[in-house]
């Protein structure tokens, strides 16, 4: 059974994409096959790893749209080695739309991942809590929740925590007696001392919920965004590169403890 791992948010600019294909990116070069399903319209993973969202006949918005699909259709390869990506396209919008008058729509990512065989999927949600991210959650058995060090990214987060109880059909105590989230801290700035202190102190109630691992800001992932390329190909020796090579792990520890996957194989990428 695949790892696979939603990264969700509803506010925008906290860090999905950074993550999803820097995560993506990692695992991949710790050796296992790796899947990244951009699942957001705007094909901001999919134009960050390097693709066109206009190079390709078939795209995401054709599995959501159309019943019996094959999600194994649309994949495509990427540059760096056991990573392929499901691309987005605009046209993914549309067929959201259309999703809501489907039977069972809150499963149809579920159902077209069942068909494909891939060690960790990792899937780039939109920022909203709409058809397509329900499908994300429907379909994922973990989430990460990127929040980034401000003064209002913790605002939804209560809302979040409802519908992932909502759709897994949990109660509030199931959810945190379970493995099921993490908090991922972005873009943290270590000068901002009053700022991270009234952050960390909001996040107190969540303190078990939040990945170790901090991700600092670093211009070498927005030049690594510019140049479609993850953070590890971009620049190994960057604050970003550590950064993500430690969430990799770190994340890659947590799903081996929650399920028997194989252990960890030779990393092809020095840094990892």
């Amino acid at each position: 059974m695949s790892h696979v791992a939603a990264i969700i948010n509803q506010k925008g600019g906290t860090g999905k994409t950074t993550t999803a294909i820097n995560l993506g990116a990692g695992i991949a070069y710790h050796g296992f096959r790796t899947l990244l399903v951009d699942l957001d319209p705007q094909a901001h993973t999919t134009i960050g790893i390097g693709i066109d969202p206009d190079s390709y006949a078939e795209s995401l918005a054709d599995v959501i749209s159309t019943p019996k699909k094959a999600l194994a259709d649309v994949v495509v390869e990427t540059y760096i080695p056991r990573l392929h990506l499901a691309p987005s396209h605009i046209k993914l919008a549309r067929s959201a739309e259309q999703a809501y008058t489907r039977v069972f729509r809150e499963a149809i990512l579920a159902n077209a991942l069942k068909e494909v065989d891939y060690d960790y999927v990792i899937i780039d949600c939109p920022p909203s809590l709409g058809v397509l991210t329900t499908n994300s959650l429907y379909a994922c058995n973990f989430i990460i929740i990127p929040c980034q060090i401000s003064r209002y990214s913790l605002d939804g987060l209560a809302d979040l925590l409802t519908t992932i109880e909502t759709v897994k059909d949990l109660s509030p105590q199931e959810l945190f007696e379970g493995d099921l989230f993490r908090i991922l801290l972005t873009m943290y700035d270590r000068r901002n001392r009053v700022t991270n202190e009234y952050i960390l102190e909001q996040l107190k109630p969540y303190r078990d919920k939040t990945f170790a691992t901090l991700i600092m800001k670093n211009e070498a992932l927005n030049q690594a965004q510019i140049a479609q390329r993850s953070i590890f190909d971009f620049d190994p020796k960057s604050t970003g590169a550590y950064d993500y090579q430690q969430l990799t792990v770190e994340f890659l520890e947590i799903c081996q403890k929650r399920n028997s996957l194989p252990e960890k194989r030779p990393s092809s990428l020095s840094c990892l």
